[in-house]
C-alpha cells in the first residue's frame, strides 16, 4: 500500500493537532487504520498531494465537487471491502468513481468522505466460448471496446469513450448496439458486489436474484460492482458507416417531422443509430446554432437508404459519408472519443434531459429559441443540445419487469438534453445555467406530459419516480430492496432512491 510521499510529514504533524482540526484527524485515522489493510498496489492520497486535483476533477467540476478528504485507489476487491469497513468504523461517507463524468448534484451531499477510485480494477477476460467476458469494475468504455475488438467481439456497454463501462449499465445503459441487443443492463450475466457493510456477494439470476434485478437499472443505490460478466457478440465484418448532415435552423420543424415519419414507417429499421447535436458553428451560421445529424449503421440490412433519402430532401447545408469504420474506431470517428468535446473535464457540465416517444417540433422550437439566446454569449457558446435515438426494437423486446430499468425508458426511446458547458466558478454563470437549462427542459415538454428522465442523465432535482418509474408497485419493490441491501443508505450519492 502506498501513501503519496509528500503527505507523510503532514500526516504526522496532523496527528498532534487532530483535536483542533477534525479533517486532519480523519486523514490520520484513514491512514493509520486503512493503510495496513490494503494491497501493495493500492494508494491513499490526501488533499496536500500534487496528485489530488487530477483525482477529484470531474466533467462537472467546479460546479459539482463531492467533498472528499481522501482518495483510495483500490487495486483488489478486498481493497474495496476494507475501505468500506474502515469508512463505516470512522463514520465517513464514500463514493465509488471511475470515469468521473456524471453531473448529478446529489454528489454534492457528500461531505468529508472517501473517494473509492476504481480505475486499477480495469481487467477484461474473454471466455473460451467467446460468448461472454468478465470485466473489472474500473474499466473504461474505450478499454473494453478495444480489448474485445482485438478478438472480433463486442459488448453492449455505454457510449462515450471517457465513461466507465459499469456506470451506465447500472442505470440502464444506452448503446450503439441496443437496437439489436437491448440496453447494457439487459446483457449482464452476473456481478460481484461489495455491500454497505463491506461484505461481498455474487448477484445473478440464480444467486441473490433480487439484488441482481435492482442492480440493472438502479444499481448505484445498492453496492459497488468490482467485476461483472457480460454477453459478447461478433463485430460487424464489414464495419460501420456514418452519414452526416448539417441543417440550418429554419429547417427545424421539417427536420423533426421527417424523423417522426421515418419512425412510423420503419418500426424496426435494424442496427441504425441517429445521433443529433444542435450547436453553434459560426463558419456556417453566425446568428443561430445549426442542426447536425449522424446516422450510424453496421453491415447488416437496415432502412438507412430511406432515412438518408428523406433527410436529403430537406436540402442540408452539408453532407458527408464515412465508410468501413471498424467497430473499435466508430466511437472516436463519431465524435464520442476521448479527445472529443463531450469528454472534456472541469467545465461545469450540466444537463437537463427529457425522454420522449416522439418529437414535437413546435415545443422544440420554443426550447431552441432559448438555447440560441443563451449560447450567443460567453461563457456558454460551446454548449450543445443532444438529440439521440439508439434504437427501440432491442430494448422493447425485453419484458419490462425483467430489470429495474424504468418501463418509460423502454417506451420512450428518444433522449434529448441541452448540455451546458462553461469555464470557471462564477456563481452568476452557474445560476444562469441552472435557470435557463430548466427553462429549456420545460419548454420542450408537450402539454399534460408526464416527465421521464434517464437515470444517467438526471441533473439531481428530479422526483424519484421521474427517473425510476411511475408505477407504485415498482417503487415499492425498489424501496423494499433498498432497506434490505442498504438499510443505512450508504450508497446514496448518485440518483438516490431515498
Amino acid at each position: 500500500m502506498k501513501i503519496a510521499a509528500t503527505l507523510l510529514h503532514c500526516l504526522t504533524a496532523g496527528a498532534q493537532a487532530a483535536s483542533y482540526f477534525p479533517r486532519g484527524s480523519h486523514e490520520v485515522n484513514v491512514q493509520s487504520q486503512l493503510a495496513p489493510l490494503l494491497s501493495e498496489d493500492a494508494v491513499i492520497t490526501f488533499p496536500s498531494s500534487p496528485d489530488w486535483d487530477g483525482l477529484v476533477e470531474r466533467a462537472s467540476t467546479p460546479r459539482v465537487a463531492p467533498g472528499f478528504l481522501a482518495v483510495v485507489e483500490v487495486a483488489t476487491e478486498e481493497d474495496v471491502q476494507q475501505t468500506i469497513k474502515v469508512a463505516n468504523k470512522l463514520n465517513l461517507p464514500f463514493l465509488a468513481v471511475t470515469g468521473t463524468h456524471s453531473w448529478t448534484t446529489a454528489m454534492e451531499k457528500l461531505k468529508h468522505g472517501i473517494q473509492i477510485n476504481m480505475r486499477k480494477l480495469n481487467s477484461s477476460t474473454l471466455h473460451e466460448d467467446g460468448e461472454s467476458a468478465t470485466v473489472g469494475g474500473g474499466i473504461m468504455q474505450h478499454e473494453i471496446v478495444a480489448a474485445l475488438a482485438e478478438h472480433g467481439k463486442q459488448a453492449v456497454v455505454g457510449l462515450c469513450e471517457c465513461v466507465s463501462a459499469v456506470g451506465p449499465l447500472l442505470g440502464g445503459g444506452h448503446s450503439l448496439l441496443q437496437a439489436k441487443y437491448g440496453f447494457a443492463a439487459d446483457n449482464i450475466l452476473s456481478a460481484r458486489v461489495v455491500l454497505a457493510d463491506g461484505s461481498v456477494v455474487t448477484a445473478s439470476e440464480s444467486e441473490n436474484a433480487d439484488l441482481f434485478w435492482a442492480l440493472r437499472g438502479a444499481g448505484h443505490n445498492f453496492g459497488i460492482v468490482t467485476s461483472f460478466e457480460v454477453k459478447t457478440t461478433n463485430v460487424a465484418e464489414g464495419g460501420w458507416t456514418m452519414v452526416t448532415f448539417t441543417f440550418s435552423q429554419d429547417r427545424l420543424e421539417e427536420f423533426f417531422d421527417t424523423w417522426n415519419q421515418l419512425e412510423v414507417e420503419h418500426e424496426d429499421p435494424g442496427m441504425l443509430v441517429l445521433n443529433g447535436v444542435i450547436a453553434r458553428d459560426p463558419s456556417i451560421d453566425r446568428e443561430h446554432p445549426v442542426i447536425n445529424l449522424q446516422i450510424f449503421h453496421d453491415d447488416a440490412p437496415t432502412s438507412v437508404d430511406a432515412y438518408v433519402a428523406a433527410f436529403r430532401e430537406l436540402s442540408p447545408l452539408a453532407e458527408s459519408n464515412t465508410i468501413n469504420v471498424p467497430y473499435g474506431d466508430i466511437y472516436d470517428v463519431g465524435g464520442l472519443g476521448l479527445s472529443s468535446p463531450v469528454c472534456r473535464k472541469n467545465e461545469n457540465l450540466l444537463g437537463y434531459p427529457n425522454s420522449f416517444p416522439q418529437w414535437d417540433g413546435a415545443t422544440i422550437r420554443r426550447g431552441f429559441n432559448i438555447f440560441s439566446e443563451l449560447t450567443s454569449r460567453e461563457p456558454f457558446t460551446t454548449s450543445a443540445w443532444l438529440l439521440e435515438s439508439y434504437g427501440r426494437a432491442g430494448p422493447q423486446s425485453i419484458p419490462e419487469g425483467t430489470t429495474a430499468v424504468a418501463p418509460e425508458e423502454r417506451r420512450r426511446h428518444l433522449l434529448t438534453s441541452p448540455m451546458l458547458w462553461w469555464k470557471g466558478n462564477s456563481e452568476k454563470d452557474a445560476e444562469t445555467a441552472l435557470k435557463v437549462g430548466k427553462q429549456i427542459q420545460e419548454a420542450i415538454r408537450p402539454k399534460d406530459f408526464q416527465p421521464h428522465t434517464y437515470v444517467n442523465y438526471a441533473s439531481g432535482g428530479e422526483p424519484v419516480k421521474e427517473t425510476y418509474g411511475h408505477e407504485a408497485c415498482r417503487m415499492e419493490k425498489l424501496t423494499t430492496l433498498k432497506k434490505k441491501w442498504d438499510p443505512s443508505n450508504r450508497f446514496g450519492f448518485y440518483a438516490p432512491l431515498v
